[in-house]
Protein backbone atom coordinates (compact mmCIF):
# COMPACT_ATOMS: atom_id res chain seq x y z
CA UNK A 1 0.00 0.00 0.00
CA UNK A 2 1.45 3.43 -0.80
CA UNK A 3 1.02 6.08 1.06
CA UNK A 4 -1.21 8.39 -1.16
CA UNK A 5 -3.58 5.29 -0.61
CA UNK A 6 -3.33 5.23 3.11
CA UNK A 7 -3.80 9.32 2.81
CA UNK A 8 -7.34 8.80 0.44
CA UNK A 9 -8.59 6.02 2.57
CA UNK A 10 -8.37 8.04 5.75
CA UNK A 11 -8.93 11.72 4.82
CA UNK A 12 -5.78 13.76 6.58
CA UNK A 13 -5.31 11.75 10.00
CA UNK A 14 -1.92 11.24 8.47
CA UNK A 15 1.33 13.28 9.40
CA UNK A 16 3.58 13.36 6.85
CA UNK A 17 6.11 14.53 9.76
CA UNK A 18 5.72 10.87 11.47
CA UNK A 19 8.45 8.78 11.58
CA UNK A 20 6.27 6.18 9.86
CA UNK A 21 3.71 3.90 9.69
CA UNK A 22 2.02 0.18 9.29
CA UNK A 23 -1.21 -0.97 8.91
CA UNK A 24 -2.53 -4.14 9.81
CA UNK A 25 -5.72 -6.59 8.59
CA UNK A 26 -6.90 -9.74 8.90
CA UNK A 27 -4.11 -11.96 9.24
CA UNK A 28 -5.96 -15.37 8.31
CA UNK A 29 -4.81 -18.42 9.56
CA UNK A 30 -2.06 -16.92 11.74
CA UNK A 31 -2.42 -18.21 15.49
CA UNK A 32 -3.25 -15.01 17.59
CA UNK A 33 -5.57 -12.13 15.71
CA UNK A 34 -4.88 -8.65 17.43
CA UNK A 35 -7.59 -7.68 19.89
CA UNK A 36 -7.41 -4.17 17.95
CA UNK A 37 -8.59 -5.71 14.93
CA UNK A 38 -12.22 -6.68 16.65
CA UNK A 39 -14.65 -5.00 14.71
CA UNK A 40 -12.16 -2.94 12.70
CA UNK A 41 -11.51 -3.78 9.47
CA UNK A 42 -7.36 -2.73 9.40
CA UNK A 43 -5.60 -0.96 12.41
CA UNK A 44 -3.10 1.68 11.31
CA UNK A 45 -0.01 2.34 14.14
CA UNK A 46 1.76 6.11 13.33
CA UNK A 47 4.91 6.23 14.73
CA UNK A 48 5.97 9.75 16.81
CA UNK A 49 8.83 11.51 17.73
CA UNK A 50 8.20 11.33 21.38
CA UNK A 51 5.24 13.90 22.43
CA UNK A 52 4.37 14.39 18.79
CA UNK A 53 1.21 12.78 19.00
CA UNK A 54 -1.59 15.35 18.28
CA UNK A 55 -4.51 12.84 19.11
CA UNK A 56 -3.88 8.70 20.36
CA UNK A 57 -6.81 6.97 18.67
CA UNK A 58 -8.84 8.05 15.76
CA UNK A 59 -11.81 5.59 14.04
CA UNK A 60 -13.11 6.42 10.81
CA UNK A 61 -15.64 5.14 8.66
CA UNK A 62 -15.82 5.04 5.01
CA UNK A 63 -18.79 3.10 3.70
CA UNK A 64 -18.65 -0.35 5.46
CA UNK A 65 -14.31 -0.15 5.64
CA UNK A 66 -13.71 0.73 9.10
CA UNK A 67 -10.33 1.53 10.42
CA UNK A 68 -8.49 1.88 14.09
CA UNK A 69 -5.44 4.64 13.73
CA UNK A 70 -2.89 4.69 16.30
CA UNK A 71 -0.44 7.23 17.30
CA UNK A 72 2.81 6.11 19.34
CA UNK A 73 5.77 7.87 20.22
CA UNK A 74 9.07 6.20 19.33
CA UNK A 75 10.05 5.33 23.01
CA UNK A 76 6.31 4.53 23.77
CA UNK A 77 6.91 1.59 21.17
CA UNK A 78 10.01 0.55 22.71
CA UNK A 79 9.14 0.22 26.23
CA UNK A 80 6.42 -2.10 25.13
CA UNK A 81 8.86 -4.01 23.15
CA UNK A 82 10.99 -4.53 26.34
CA UNK A 83 8.08 -5.08 28.63
CA UNK A 84 5.62 -6.82 26.60
CA UNK A 85 3.21 -4.66 28.93
CA UNK A 86 0.96 -3.59 25.39
CA UNK A 87 1.78 -6.38 23.10
CA UNK A 88 -1.13 -5.09 20.43
CA UNK A 89 1.95 -2.52 19.41
CA UNK A 90 4.44 -5.01 19.03
CA UNK A 91 1.81 -7.41 17.10
CA UNK A 92 1.06 -3.89 15.08
CA UNK A 93 5.12 -3.71 14.50
CA UNK A 94 6.20 -7.68 13.71
CA UNK A 95 2.82 -8.59 11.45
CA UNK A 96 1.59 -5.40 9.71
CA UNK A 97 2.73 -3.86 7.01
CA UNK A 98 4.85 -1.15 7.02
CA UNK A 99 3.71 1.06 4.27
CA UNK A 100 5.84 4.55 5.73
CA UNK A 101 9.48 4.20 6.45
CA UNK A 102 11.86 6.74 5.02
CA UNK A 103 14.29 6.25 7.85
CA UNK A 104 14.01 2.74 8.08
CA UNK A 105 13.04 2.96 12.17
CA UNK A 106 10.31 0.80 11.82
CA UNK A 107 12.48 -2.39 9.97
CA UNK A 108 15.20 -1.83 11.88
CA UNK A 109 13.17 -2.26 15.48
CA UNK A 110 10.82 -5.43 13.58
CA UNK A 111 14.32 -6.86 12.80
CA UNK A 112 16.27 -6.17 16.48
CA UNK A 113 12.81 -8.32 17.93
CA UNK A 114 13.07 -11.21 15.32
CA UNK A 115 16.83 -11.93 15.93
CA UNK A 116 16.35 -10.81 19.84
CA UNK A 117 20.04 -10.54 20.63
CA UNK A 118 21.24 -8.37 23.32
CA UNK A 119 20.91 -6.16 24.95
CA UNK A 120 17.20 -6.37 24.57
CA UNK A 121 17.25 -10.03 25.16
CA UNK A 122 19.27 -9.25 28.60
CA UNK A 123 16.87 -6.01 29.28
CA UNK A 124 13.79 -9.06 28.90
CA UNK A 125 15.19 -11.89 30.81
CA UNK A 126 15.60 -9.00 33.84
CA UNK A 127 12.18 -7.90 33.74
CA UNK A 128 10.44 -11.18 33.05
CA UNK A 129 12.22 -12.30 35.93
CA UNK A 130 11.78 -9.48 38.16
CA UNK A 131 7.42 -9.95 37.79
CA UNK A 132 7.75 -13.13 38.20
CA UNK A 133 9.69 -12.98 41.42
CA UNK A 134 7.16 -10.58 42.70
CA UNK A 135 4.11 -12.61 41.95
CA UNK A 136 5.45 -15.12 43.32
CA UNK A 137 6.25 -13.74 46.44
CA UNK A 138 2.60 -12.12 46.78
CA UNK A 139 0.69 -15.57 45.73
CA UNK A 140 2.72 -16.97 48.80
CA UNK A 141 1.68 -13.62 51.17
CA UNK A 142 -1.95 -14.28 49.99
CA UNK A 143 -1.83 -17.88 50.94
CA UNK A 144 -0.35 -17.58 54.33
CA UNK A 145 -3.23 -14.84 55.08
CA UNK A 146 -5.65 -18.09 53.58
CA UNK A 147 -6.50 -15.75 50.56
CA UNK A 148 -6.74 -18.85 48.30
CA UNK A 149 -8.35 -17.24 45.34
CA UNK A 150 -5.94 -13.81 45.18
CA UNK A 151 -2.98 -16.30 45.84
CA UNK A 152 -4.59 -18.32 42.97
CA UNK A 153 -4.60 -15.34 41.01
CA UNK A 154 -1.08 -14.20 41.57
CA UNK A 155 0.48 -17.61 41.29
CA UNK A 156 -1.16 -17.98 37.73
CA UNK A 157 0.25 -14.21 36.89
CA UNK A 158 3.90 -15.74 38.03
CA UNK A 159 3.88 -18.65 35.66
CA UNK A 160 2.85 -16.32 32.80
CA UNK A 161 5.94 -14.55 33.76
CA UNK A 162 7.77 -17.80 33.85
CA UNK A 163 6.49 -19.01 30.55
CA UNK A 164 8.07 -15.80 28.75
CA UNK A 165 11.37 -16.03 30.73
CA UNK A 166 11.10 -19.81 29.49
CA UNK A 167 10.69 -18.54 25.94
CA UNK A 168 13.43 -15.63 26.26
CA UNK A 169 16.09 -18.52 27.42
CA UNK A 170 15.18 -20.13 24.67
CA UNK A 171 15.97 -17.24 22.02
CA UNK A 172 12.78 -16.65 21.19
CA UNK A 173 10.82 -13.06 21.79
CA UNK A 174 8.05 -13.65 23.87
CA UNK A 175 4.74 -13.52 21.82
CA UNK A 176 1.44 -12.27 22.39
CA UNK A 177 0.05 -16.27 22.66
CA UNK A 178 3.09 -17.26 25.01
CA UNK A 179 1.73 -20.49 26.27
CA UNK A 180 1.57 -21.76 22.75
CA UNK A 181 5.16 -21.05 22.20
CA UNK A 182 6.06 -22.82 25.67
CA UNK A 183 3.76 -25.68 24.72
CA UNK A 184 6.20 -26.09 21.21
CA UNK A 185 9.11 -26.09 23.77
CA UNK A 186 7.82 -28.71 25.52
CA UNK A 187 8.60 -27.28 29.01
CA UNK A 188 7.83 -27.99 32.20
CA UNK A 189 6.17 -24.81 32.96
CA UNK A 190 3.55 -25.50 30.90
CA UNK A 191 2.67 -28.44 32.44
CA UNK A 192 2.96 -26.85 35.74
CA UNK A 193 0.29 -24.59 34.12
CA UNK A 194 -2.19 -27.82 33.76
CA UNK A 195 -1.45 -28.63 37.31
CA UNK A 196 -2.70 -25.52 38.51
CA UNK A 197 -5.90 -25.20 36.76
CA UNK A 198 -7.08 -28.78 35.78
CA UNK A 199 -5.53 -30.95 38.98
CA UNK A 200 -8.04 -32.87 41.17
CA UNK A 201 -6.02 -31.49 44.43
CA UNK A 202 -7.57 -29.10 46.25
CA UNK A 203 -6.42 -25.57 45.46
CA UNK A 204 -4.40 -24.83 48.56
CA UNK A 205 -2.18 -28.14 47.49
CA UNK A 206 -2.15 -26.64 43.82
CA UNK A 207 -1.25 -23.78 44.85
CA UNK A 208 1.94 -24.94 47.06
CA UNK A 209 2.96 -27.17 44.43
CA UNK A 210 3.51 -24.08 42.27
CA UNK A 211 5.09 -22.25 44.63
CA UNK A 212 7.54 -24.82 45.08
CA UNK A 213 8.16 -24.84 41.75
CA UNK A 214 8.64 -21.30 41.16
CA UNK A 215 10.92 -21.06 44.22
CA UNK A 216 13.59 -23.92 42.51
CA UNK A 217 13.34 -21.79 39.62
CA UNK A 218 13.37 -18.04 40.77
CA UNK A 219 16.50 -19.35 42.63
CA UNK A 220 18.22 -21.15 39.67
CA UNK A 221 18.04 -18.48 37.06
CA UNK A 222 18.64 -15.59 39.25
CA UNK A 223 22.35 -15.33 38.59
CA UNK A 224 21.85 -15.31 34.66
CA UNK A 225 18.84 -13.39 34.53
CA UNK A 226 19.89 -10.53 36.63
CA UNK A 227 23.02 -10.32 34.73
CA UNK A 228 21.82 -6.96 33.09
CA UNK A 229 21.34 -5.41 36.50
CA UNK A 230 24.76 -6.79 37.88
CA UNK A 231 26.09 -5.21 35.13
CA UNK A 232 24.81 -2.14 35.40
CA UNK A 233 26.15 -2.32 39.19
CA UNK A 234 29.65 -3.18 38.19
CA UNK A 235 29.67 -0.17 36.14
CA UNK A 236 29.08 2.38 38.51
CA UNK A 237 32.18 4.11 40.09
CA UNK A 238 30.22 4.04 43.72
CA UNK A 239 27.85 2.11 45.28
CA UNK A 240 23.44 3.21 44.60
CA UNK A 241 21.05 3.75 46.39
CA UNK A 242 17.36 2.33 45.52
CA UNK A 243 16.54 5.82 44.39
CA UNK A 244 20.00 6.28 42.15
CA UNK A 245 18.98 2.72 40.64
CA UNK A 246 15.34 3.41 39.23
CA UNK A 247 16.66 6.63 38.19
CA UNK A 248 18.65 4.71 35.36
CA UNK A 249 17.15 4.11 32.18
CA UNK A 250 15.51 1.25 32.04
CA UNK A 251 15.03 0.06 36.13
CA UNK A 252 11.84 2.71 36.13
CA UNK A 253 10.41 -0.37 34.38
CA UNK A 254 10.55 -2.61 37.91
CA UNK A 255 10.05 0.00 40.07
CA UNK A 256 7.81 -2.33 42.46
CA UNK A 257 10.15 -5.34 41.66
CA UNK A 258 13.40 -3.98 41.99
CA UNK A 259 13.01 -3.74 46.01
CA UNK A 260 12.73 -7.72 46.06
CA UNK A 261 15.02 -8.64 43.41
CA UNK A 262 18.26 -6.57 45.40
CA UNK A 263 16.80 -8.72 48.95
CA UNK A 264 17.27 -11.56 46.84
CA UNK A 265 20.51 -10.75 45.04
CA UNK A 266 22.11 -9.83 48.48
CA UNK A 267 20.63 -13.06 50.30
CA UNK A 268 22.92 -14.93 47.85
CA UNK A 269 25.74 -12.97 47.58
CA UNK A 270 25.26 -11.87 44.22
CA UNK A 271 25.21 -7.64 45.46
CA UNK A 272 26.33 -6.37 48.88
CA UNK A 273 24.49 -3.74 51.29
CA UNK A 274 26.70 -1.24 52.53
CA UNK A 275 25.17 1.26 54.96
CA UNK A 276 26.00 5.11 54.13
CA UNK A 277 26.93 7.49 56.94
CA UNK A 278 24.01 8.08 59.28
CA UNK A 279 21.71 11.29 58.51
CA UNK A 280 20.12 13.50 60.76
CA UNK A 281 17.61 11.30 61.81
CA UNK A 282 20.43 9.05 62.92
CA UNK A 283 19.22 6.33 60.27
CA UNK A 284 22.06 4.62 57.74
CA UNK A 285 21.03 4.47 54.14
CA UNK A 286 21.26 1.14 52.51
CA UNK A 287 23.72 0.86 49.22
CA UNK A 288 24.37 -1.71 46.63
CA UNK A 289 27.26 -3.08 45.35
CA UNK A 290 28.68 -5.63 43.68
Amino acid sequence: MELSNLTLLNGDIFDVNALGAIVLGSQGNALFQSALLHDFDKVILILHENGAENRLIDHMVAGEFRTQTLRVGRSMLERSIITGDNNERVTCLLEGEIIWDPKGILERLREEVIRFEQPLRERVLFLEFARFLHMHVKSKRYLQAGCYMDSYNCILVALYHWARLEVSEAGHYPMPAVWEQVKNLNNSVYKLYDELTISGETMEQRIELVQLACEFSLMSKMGDCCKWLLDLLRDRKEPCSIEELLALPGLKDVEAELPLVLRKLTSRSLVREMASWADAGGRYPIRYTL
